[in-house]
């Protein structure tokens, strides 16, 4: 787990830890959340005439029925004994749905693995492996009771999916690049359109589309690339690339509410065993953090990537004569891309003092930008990666 170090307003610290299995699109801004627990919390402190304490909390993404991600979950400490909070986006503002200073958080028996579903006040639920299941029994809901807690369900208002644009500028003295790519033109495929929240199945055709080149029945009567003044280049989408997604999709038990990671391994390893062929997927992550070394290890072993992401960035690089510009497209909720190669720099700044930048060449998964560069150290959650191999 990530460890972050707060200050709240002077009085005290807040040690807060995020949790990783992230498995459906949000909007919700991770900042904004914090921001609202730190001022109930403060609220409540100056209530109670409480100075000079530490709270120690464990935060974790709720969500509602649709799973579609609401907020965070802060578990706290404080003198008093444990408690809870339920900070919820609502329309665009960020609510204290509930605050209880003085009970065990209803969620503290919810593994890693599982997702934390919020129906309403009092109405908790947990969601692992495509099963809804009350919270203390393990009891699997049935779909009846579903609807039924549907109809009072505090529910995300999903908006379209959009970016925040930040820039920094490295001015350098020395500049090292070490970069490698599978290909001078990677697969760049995209939703084709008539499928929701469909990146899981776009990234795993890009990765496809990429063995494809080795096992030409992979996507059935396309054709993979050519060669080119020694360089090889992947061919454009076509319609049997998009027929190739809406399979996918379909293998993976894809929905307007997105796709789970263990949906995604398990369409795409259906998907090329239908084609008779096999997918390995190697974790490449270490203590929650991506291995870089890794990375290059798997791009050198001509082995592409699978990165499962939240609140992350997409860069466009710019080399100038003394400094470097980095463009970056900054995104709430959850994303799986494809890597294709990757892209460390190491400066030595005007200062005098040293930087290191890791970068994973990407297909995107969107139309703009259809390949860019993740800077797997900048404002981002890895939740899971992994080196794909099909043979």
């Amino acid at each position: 787990m990530k460890k972050k170090l707060l200050a709240l307003c002077m009085t005290f610290a807040l040690i807060l830890s995020v949790a990783g299995g992230i498995t459906a699109f949000a909007e919700v801004s991770l900042e904004e959340c914090d921001r609202c627990f730190q001022t109930t919390v403060n609220g409540f402190l100056e209530q109670d005439d409480v100075d000079g304490n530490r709270i120690r909390a464990e935060r974790k993404p709720v969500y509602d029925i649709a799973l579609r991600q609401l907020g965070y979950l802060y578990e706290f400490e404080i003198v008093t004994g444990n408690g809870y909070a339920v900070i919820i986006c609502d329309d665009g503002n960020y609510v204290a749905q509930e605050f209880v200073p003085q009970s065990e958080s209803p969620y503290k028996s919810v593994a890693e693995t599982e997702l934390c579903v919020y129906v309403n006040s009092m109405t908790y639920l947990k969601y692992s492996d495509g099963k809804y299941c009350d919270i203390e029994t393990s009891t699997e809901i049935s779909q009846e009771n579903l609807e039924t807690l549907r109809a009072d369900a505090i529910v995300y208002k999903q908006t379209a999916l959009s970016a925040e644009f930040d820039s920094v500028t490295i001015k350098y003295v020395s500049r090292v690049p070490e970069s490698k790519s599978l290909s001078r033109r990677i697969p760049k495929f995209v939703n084709p359109g008539g499928i929701e929240n469909a990146c899981a199945a776009v990234a795993g055709a890009n990765i496809i589309g990429f063995y494809d080149r080795y096992h030409e029945d992979l996507i059935p009567n396309h054709k993979a690339g050519y060669e080119s003044y020694g360089f090889y280049l992947y061919s454009l989408q076509d319609n049997y690339v998009g027929d190739a997604i809406k399979q996918l999709y379909s293998d993976m038990n894809g929905t307007a509410d997105g796709i789970s990671e263990t949906n995604f391994k398990k369409g795409m390893q259906k998907y090329c065993e239908d084609k008779g062929f096999n997918c390995i997927f190697t974790p490449i992550t270490s203590s929650g953090k991506l291995n870089f070394s890794s990375v290059k290890q798997s791009i050198n072993e001509n082995k592409p990537i699978a990165l499962l992401v939240s609140t992350y960035t997409i860069a466009d690089i710019i080399n100038y004569d003394g400094y470097d510009y980095y463009g970056y497209d900054f995104y709430y909720g959850n994303h799986i891309m494809a890597g294709f190669g990757y892209y460390g720099l190491d400066y030595t700044l005007t200062d005098g003092s040293s930087l290191r930048s890791e970068f994973v060449y990407v297909a995107s998964g969107y139309s703009k930008p259809v390949d860019a560069f993740f800077n797997i150290n900048y404002s981002t959650n890895i939740n899971s990666a992994y080196k794909v191999y099909i043979y």
